[in-house]
């Protein structure tokens, strides 16, 4: 796989291949005008099999289980070797090279690719590192599943696309808003943090991250100036972070909500499934009717039909009725890992306070959702 020079040879289990490939294509851009980085660097060295790509803004080189034949490297397409891998069948395949084509055989199959030199393949930048820390991997994956879902997807305000960390000796928070809803996890770590941080890590790289970690291993952190760095067991990811400010997300979150409303997650989530299949296709809204207790849900679309729905819940307060993009309630409930969650409330104008019925040990939990004006 080095330019003008021997190739390389290696044999890898086609399953461990086909996984890594498939790993590694998210983070391939999809377009882009620099046809290299459509590649994946696979690497055979003394140390091992590895396999990089980047699009210039995250970086992960995975390592990949197998024996080393020949010694080298080569770019090559990245998702015509995932659509290769995935089509073929037996234990082991063959990757060798000859000049700039790469060779696949597995079983009875071939494939010859075109690749590019490695030394055309960019090269990953060194980082500063300002605060490095240990972390368990579940704990990292679960606190980026309950914020990640809340990032914007609009790119005029780039400090919204991605999640804002918070890290100190006490320990680790996480929030993420696109103005019409935020959530916020916080745990308290006794890390041993070498200087506290508060950084925005794109949402493309928090899901490469739970993509390339896996087991009960722990994760270590670096954060430097402008980029982070993630070293895990298998896996080492590398990426730019999000120019802020960050908005200030403190006056936003509701203090005189104290109106409580506690119902079943589990029934919330169904009944809003359920009533929102007859909801308005661009606002998607579900009127909370609540009394007590008693919480109705209610869809009435013009041109469309009627849905209700009655759930058993606890609620003293006065009557009211509240009107929420359906969608944002169920992505806020699948965060929610007690049997209940509590909703408090204010006017039906004012936005609610949402947190499991129960906090888990160490964990801080909480959601924002903005009312619709109802129609």
């Amino acid at each position: 796989m080095k330019s003008g020079g021997g190739g390389v040879k290696i044999v890898v289990p086609l399953s461990e291949f086909n996984r890594k490939m498939s790993s590694i294509s998210s983070v391939v851009p999809s377009k882009t005008t620099m046809p290299v980085l459509s590649t994946v660097l696979v690497s055979a060295e003394e140390e091992g099999i590895t396999l990089s790509a980047t699009d210039l803004d995250i970086s992960v080189t995975a390592k990949l289980e197998g024996e080393v034949e020949e010694k080298g490297s080569i770019s090559a397409p990245a998702r015509k070797l995932a659509e290769i891998s995935k089509s073929l069948s037996g234990e082991g395949v063959t990757l060798e090279t000859e000049n700039e084509r790469v060779k696949v055989s597995c079983g009875r199959s071939r494939f010859s690719v075109i690749g590019r030199p490695a030394e055309d393949f960019p090269k990953v930048p060194k980082q500063d590192v300002k605060s490095e820390f240990e972390v368990d991997r579940k704990l990292l994956s679960d606190m980026i599943s309950k914020t990640s879902y809340a990032v914007s997807t609009d790119l005029t305000r780039p400090a919204l696309c991605g999640v804002l960390w918070k890290v100190s000796k006490q320990g680790l928070a996480m929030v993420a808003t696109d103005g019409h809803r935020l959530a916020k996890v916080e745990v308290n770590l006794d890390i041993e943090v070498t200087q506290k941080a508060e950084v925005i890590v794109p949402i493309k790289t928090l899901n490469a991250l739970r993509v390339f970690s896996e087991g009960d291993e722990k994760v270590k952190v670096g954060i430097g100036e402008n980029s982070i760095r993630f070293e895990l067991k298998g896996a080492l990811i590398y990426s730019r972070l999000l120019e802020g400010p960050f908005p200030n997300y403190q006056r936003v979150i509701p203090t005189g909500n104290d109106k409580e409303l506690v119902v079943s997650r589990d029934l919330l989530a169904e009944a809003t499934k359920r009533v929102s299949i007859l909801s308005d296709a661009m606002t998607h809204q579900v009127i909370f009717s609540i009394g007590e207790n008693k919480l109705t849900l209610n869809v009435t679309t013009k041109d469309v039909g009627e849905a209700i729905e009655e759930l058993e819940a606890s609620y003293s307060s006065e009557p009211m009725e509240i009107g929420y993009n359906a969608n944002y309630i169920m992505d806020v409930l699948k965060t929610i890992d007690s049997d209940d969650v509590r909703f408090l409330l204010d006017r039906p104008d004012n936005a609610a306070l949402i947190k499991p019925g129960e906090e888990s040990q160490g964990m801080k939990h909480m959601c924002i959702i903005m009312p619709l004006r109802l129609s």
